[in-house]
């Protein structure tokens, strides 16, 4: 009590009324005038019909890669009611437009994910957002007043509290300083950008797909891919014999940059000749089935993950030379500075 005698009560409490009047000006510009905006939230924040796209590309990339974990792990977070009203309301809409496969697709990720689903919904009936109203002015004033007292009773009370640990420590011998110890931080992952699943099968000649990376604020960042990048033989269908992954990156406009790795079948990635000629294009990779390939920019990553593929056979060509089927899942994001 000494303490606050010595800084004068006068002066206390024109603190605690300054303190006050700043949390209330601070209350109406956040809740008022420039209330918080929402960026960057989890798959089960979304609306509803964005929720229904997540859990069809969970499903669509389960019927590829059959990983019982990445599936439960890309569900997690939803409520498991909602996650199985989800998955039958989008059962029955495959089923009433007579895509079965998808129909099995998502019963088959339920399982994995040990969901059980309702009874069959005989139409999925979208439930309308509550329209958010605002708190009525009484009502605003009534619990800025109650924080108010909260607040001036936290204020008391720490001043009262530090007037005795002033105390205290003023009687308190003094202690030699701890030495100082290194701490080593880790930086969190930037969350993904996108996340998006392409699939090559013999016969789509030309094949070439490209996905934009947006912020969830719609800024253009740039793009990413994959295409065909050499064929093999003759006649057709066109036979591939390596593809390429590519990354463009425009987030420095002053270094607008495009970075490709090829992906090759085994017989190419041995055929010296060859390798030295897509030595122009990217760095050679290999084809192989859960391999995840890093493509960085200046201020993009991009991971390509060999999710499935299969070679395709024939009499006239050698084997494992070129593919009848390619699955890739691409996942760009913000690159880590070192």
């Amino acid at each position: 009590m000494e303490y606050i005698d010595r800084i004068g009560r006068a002066n206390l409490i024109k603190g605690v009324v300054v303190f006050l009047v700043g949390l209330a000006i601070g209350l109406i510009i956040g809740w008022g005038l420039w209330p918080v905006q929402y960026y960057d939230t989890d798959p089960q924040d979304l609306r509803r019909s964005h929720k229904e796209a997540w859990v069809l590309m969970v499903a669509d990339s389960y019927s590829l890669n059959q990983d019982d974990e990445a599936a439960q792990e890309r569900l997690q977070g939803f409520e498991e009611s909602e996650v199985g009203e989800i998955i039958s309301s989008l059962i029955v809409g495959a089923e009433e437009e007579g895509d079965l496969p998808a129909a099995q697709r998502l019963r088959d990720l339920a399982g994995a994910a040990g969901i059980t689903l309702p009874g069959a919904l005989p139409e999925a009936t979208p439930t309308p957002a509550p329209v958010a109203r605002g708190p009525s002015i009484l009502r605003s004033l009534g619990i800025v007043l109650v924080l108010f007292l909260l607040v001036a009773l936290v204020v008391v009370g720490g001043g009262v509290a530090l007037a005795h640990w002033r105390e205290r420590r003023e009687r308190a011998p003094l202690r030699p300083a701890p030495k100082e110890e290194l701490i080593s931080w880790e930086v969190p992952e930037e969350a993904p950008l996108g996340q998006f699943v392409t699939t090559y099968t013999l016969g789509d000649d030309g094949y070439d797909t490209s996905f934009n990376i947006e912020t969830p604020a719609g800024e253009f960042y740039g793009a990413c891919g994959v295409g065909f990048s050499e064929v093999i033989g003759e006649g057709a269908p066109d036979k591939i014999t390596a593809f390429e992954v590519w990354l463009f990156d425009k987030t420095d406009a002053s270094n607008v940059q495009t970075v490709t790795k090829v992906l090759m079948s085994e017989h190419a990635y041995g055929d010296e000749a060859l390798r030295e000629k897509m030595n122009d294009r990217g760095e050679a990779v290999l084809v192989e089935r859960g391999k995840t390939i890093t493509i960085e920019a200046v201020g993009l990553q991009l991971r390509a993950q060999i999710v499935d593929f299969a070679y395709g056979v024939s009499p006239d060509l050698p084997p494992n030379s070129f593919f009848e089927r390619l699955t890739t899942e691409l996942t760009p994001r913000m690159r880590q500075e070192a």
